[in-house]
């Protein structure tokens, strides 16, 4: 789930486990004061107060600011989730609430803990109480909201360090009870150092000191505590600390009282060995952790806390795919709670050396040896092992690590019976097995990953090349044994960069070959589990890998398999099951990147070249359909747009309509990119005329999704279409090749985009009538739109308005009016920006309410706010720009009502010019920097312009003229690689 970590620097963590910083410190200490209150309103007067002490008249404006800062973070952060992750954060009349629950915030959790070990201490339960405190203490990763400005900030930082505090001396004086003393006084030496002038403290020292026969210690340490009191705050101690110092002196023997009796119902050792079968001593077979272990703090104290929190019969499980580090959490967590099981530690691996499953009477004969059985003692049934096995360790703490189990049959006859034992199991998948707690493992988090990495590699190698560290860390999907793999090739070739093996693990060809440790290979880790699979769930792990989809559900996976939803269904809970398959939600299944690896090079092998082309046509077809409902569930025009598509075999997604539809096309874009891109390597005419509609209808969601990943996928489809398809289908793989090359990339692509648009009329021809077909007028007309703003972006306003008049034309002599109002939209576009514009300003407002009129009555919300903000931008170039930024802010929130991103960007650059203009500098500069936030998402190079240069004018307007030049300078660079002049200089 999302998380909030305030105990050290602030940080948002995704539902994947990704931590990131929130922006700069003053939206970061918005965040903490809502986090520290999750789930309840904080006023906007708090949220002020809290930042300044003397708040200026720009401070609502601040916070406001701040908040759309913080939920833009959270959008780009966490993308995935199932619902928009700014809705974290909801708006109140009066202020904001942070929706998460207590659990969610680190620092709230502690305060959790710490009531809860409260509880248990005065519950009789000191080493439960314990394990909560060591939980909580090791959230903590540093001061708390570490570099937050402000004075709610600072209050909150002592309290919480207050807090800290009570729990470090709170842990050491239950441990105290529990009779742990000479091993507790290097611990409380530690603490003091944190917290030199904490009396309990010295109180702490004193007692452990006493206690392990040190009494003279104990005194020399009442005198240190007397003298840093007295030398730094002027006081002398306390009547507590001063009457435990008289009870040393006088040796009084009640401070050495038996510690609590956290066993009080066991027997005493010599009791606990069964008579005629008792051992030399207890066993410890748990391997020793590997040296490298990184990471899993979280798993660790859940672990331990249900290790050592006294239940009855604990067990604990961790599951997880093949390489993902559960031996060693498993060792380390085990390792960490060995002192709570004095009678030994018990370690098997459930798998032969080959993978095969190990007998569980051959794993008894191991234990029963250990416990001190003699061979000619071992009875000849599993059944009657079990029994001998629990009846040895009736009377004993013992802590049993099963590694690598297989199944629940494995494993039961490997439990003890008795209450105080506890077992700790790792299994890939083990769903039936009752357990005490779960720990579902997962890939590192990426800076643990470079960690690791360099580890293994050696430290220097994330400090000399972080970011291809990081890169590596990512195509070794952050899975443990990966990571070791590729650090173990960078150890033992110190001339390669990281550089070089990243590019070779780049190749999915080699990918697995690369990463190695001595004899064991990923690839043969995933075998261990593939090898287990029945034809048909095999063939289902191949086939669903092909398409490289970054997620699918059943519906998707039924049409590509050609299989019912229902047997689909179970087909891939099985692959789940296996941990071959990832869920993160119903329905909903991704592959690793490794194991989508492992897959297809498998598919490559066992499948016929007519199975894969078969499963990639069949994927392109179901996103088709799917693309072509999310386009009649959300478009005016959806059915011209849609007349002539590519006949369908699927029914496609459930998309829903309106604003759902356009949600879904947004979060589908990774998929629908794979999809197009296998498709236009399948040499398979169906699958290429199917992915040329795709990636030809993508772009009517172009206000809501940014089309940069599929301008790989889309310049790949024109050869394929010449090669494969008809004249048809060429010319529309060029149309949309042309409008993503113009909306996304780099200015070099507006060139090629230019380009490509030319194609379409040289091989359609660009006098297409409307009864010449759909497609073809269609293409003939959108293309001339398209050129005509390519030509604006160029500055080319002759060749723009000439384009957009042809295009105006056309759509005339179809008849359809909001065709026609779609089309003049973009001629008064061209003739607002033209400084040699042949149409009065005025004229050109009183064109665009007249537009306005025909979209509000077809409910055209994208195209309503594109003439909307035409007329606004009318106003400002007339000089009315108190007017205009009234119209803009308008737009502004009709765009963001619809969650038209795109759109909301472009008007909040020139709403910050109109703010500018009259005057409103600070306003101007908070609206600009948002509008530049938005632009980077887009990937447009002409908006990223046109925000850099409204910010620059903004703060050469408040005198921050570093700031000012340095992005004026950006704007200027961007214009010049686009061709067109800087705005100013017109």
């Amino acid at each position: 789930m999302t998380r909030i970590r305030l105990l050290g620097p602030v940080q948002f963590v995704s539902v994947h486990g990704v931590a990131t910083r929130p922006g700069a410190p003053g939206p970061q200490a918005v965040l903490a004061a809502l986090a520290l209150r999750a789930g309840n309103l904080v006023t906007m007067d708090e949220l002020i107060d809290g930042l300044y002490d003397d708040p200026p008249s720009s401070a609502r404006r601040v916070v406001v600011n701040y908040v759309h800062r913080l939920r833009t973070h959270f959008d780009r952060a966490d993308a995935d989730r199932g619902e928009n992750p700014s809705s974290l954060i909801t708006t109140t009349a009066d202020g904001y609430v942070l929706r998460l629950a207590e659990e969610c915030v680190d620092a709230l959790r502690f305060g959790l803990l710490a009531a809860r070990a409260r509880q248990r201490a005065r519950g009789g339960d000191p080493l439960t109480a314990v394990a909560c405190l060591e939980e909580a203490l090791g959230m903590w990763r540093g001061p708390a909201l570490a570099g937050l400005p402000g004075p709610g900030a600072e209050d909150q930082r002592r309290a919480l360090t207050e807090q800290r505090a009570s729990a470090v001396e709170h842990r050491l004086e239950l441990l105290l009870e529990c009779g742990r003393n000479a091993e507790l006084v290097p611990d409380i030496l530690r603490a003091l150092e944190a917290y030199p002038y904490r009396e309990r403290l010295h109180g702490a020292l004193m007692l452990a000191l006493y206690r392990s026969g040190r009494g003279a210690e104990a005194l020399l340490a009442y005198d240190n505590a007397r003298r840093v009191l007295a030398d730094e705050l002027g006081i002398d101690a306390g009547p507590a600390l001063r009457e435990l110092h008289a009870a040393i002196l006088a040796e009084d023997r009640t401070l050495l009282a038996a510690p609590r009796a956290v066993d009080a119902g066991a027997p005493p050792r010599a009791e606990r060995v069964r008579p005629g079968v008792q051992g030399p001593r207890e066993p410890a077979q748990l391997p020793p952790v590997p040296c490298d272990f990184t990471g899993r703090q979280e798993q660790i104290s859940a672990l331990v806390s249900a290790l050592t929190r006294g239940a009855e019969h604990a067990v604990a499980v961790i599951t997880g795919m093949g390489g993902v580090g559960k031996t060693a959490l498993a060792l380390r967590a085990a390792h960490a709670v060995a002192g709570t099981y004095p009678d030994g530690q018990l370690y098997a691996n459930l798998r032969g050396p080959d993978g095969a499953p190990c007998d569980p009477a051959g794993i008894l004969t191991g234990f029963l040896t250990a416990l001190g059985v003699p061979h000619e003692r071992f009875p000849g049934s599993l059944a009657d092992r079990t029994a001998l096995f629990r009846t040895l360790l009736s009377q004993r703490a013992v802590l049993v690590v099963l590694d690598n189990a297989t199944s629940v049959a494995q494993v039961e006859p490997l439990l003890p019976g008795a209450a105080r034992c506890a077992v700790l199991v790792t299994a890939r998948a083990l769903a039936a097995m009752p357990a005490t707690l779960t720990v579902p493992l997962v890939g590192l988090g990426p800076d643990d990953a470079m960690e690791l990495i360099g580890k293994v590699a050696g430290a220097r190698r994330p400090a000399e090349e972080p970011d291809a560290v990081a890169a590596l860390a990512a195509a070794c999907g952050y899975l443990p044994l990966a990571l070791r793999a590729a650090g173990a090739r960078l150890a033992a070739r110190p001339a390669w960069t990281v550089a070089t093996l990243l590019e070779r693990v780049s190749d999915q060809a080699r990918l697995l070959g690369e990463l190695r440790v001595g004899e064991l290979t990923v690839e043969a880790v995933f075998e261990l589990s593939a090898s287990q699979l029945t034809p048909r769930q095999a063939h289902a792990f191949m086939a669903l890998s092909i398409p490289h989809c970054a997620e699918f559900d059943v519906m998707g996976a039924a049409a590509v398999l050609e299989l019912p939803e229902q047997d689909t269904e179970t087909v891939l809970e099985a692959l789940v099951d296996a941990v071959l398959l990832e869920t993160r939600a119903p329905g909903r299944y991704h592959f690793h990147d490794l194991v989508g690896a492992y897959a297809r090079a498998k598919a490559q092998t066992e499948l016929t070249e007519r199975e894969r082309r078969t499963v990639v046509r069949n994927a392109a077809d179901y996103m088709c359909a799917s693309v072509v409902a999310a386009v009649r569930a959300s478009q005016p025009l959806a059915g011209p747009l849609t007349a002539e598509i590519h006949p369908r075999r699927s029914a496609g997604a459930d998309v829903g309509t309106g604003l759902h539809a356009m949600v879904w096309m947004r979060d589908a874009l990774p998929t629908v990119a794979a999809v197009v891109e296998q498709a236009a390597a399948s040499g398979d005419p169906d699958a290429v005329a199917l992915a040329v509609d795709i990636v030809t209808l993508v772009p009517c969601f172009e206000e809501i999704v940014p089309l940069g990943p599929l301008m790989k996928a889309a310049t790949a489809l024109v050869p394929a279409a010449l090669a494969l398809c008809g004249r048809d289908i060429a010319a529309t793989a060029y149309y949309a090749a042309g409008v993503i090359l113009k909306k996304h990339s780099s200015p070099e692509s507006l060139h090629r985009s230019r380009t490509h648009l030319a194609q379409v009329l040289e091989i359609i021809g660009d006098a297409h009538a409307p009864g010449g077909g759909p497609r073809p007028f269609l293409l003939v007309l959108f293309t001339l739109a398209m050129l005509s703003q390519v030509e604006l972006q160029f500055g080319n306003f002759a060749a723009a308005r000439a384009y957009a008049e042809r295009s105006v034309a056309l759509a005339a002599a179809s008849g359809d009016r909001e065709l026609v109002a779609r089309r003049r939209t973009i001629l008064l576009q061209i003739e607002v920006e033209d400084p040699d514009r042949r149409l009065d300003l005025d004229l050109i407002a009183a064109q665009c309410r007249e537009l306005t009129g025909v979209f509000t009555r077809s409910e055209d919300e994208k195209w309503l706010i594109r003439v909307l903000m035409t007329e606004a931008d009318s106003l400002l170039r007339g000089g009315s720009h108190a007017a205009a930024a009234r119209l803009y802010r308008r737009v502004l929130e009709r765009a963001r009502f619809s969650c038209h991103a795109r759109n909301e960007t472009e008007c909040l650059f020139r709403l910050a010019e109109a703010l500018l203009a009259t005057g409103d500098t600070e306003a101007a500069v908070d609206t600009a920097r948002d509008a530049l936030a938005g632009a980077r998402l887009t990937q447009e190079p002409l908006l990223i312009a046109r925000s850099h240069q409204a910010l620059g004018r903004a703060l050469r307007a408040v005198r921050e003229d570093a700031g000012a030049d340095a992005h004026l300078a950006q704007a200027e660079e961007l214009f010049r690689g686009l061709r067109e002049p800087c705005p100013a200089s017109r």
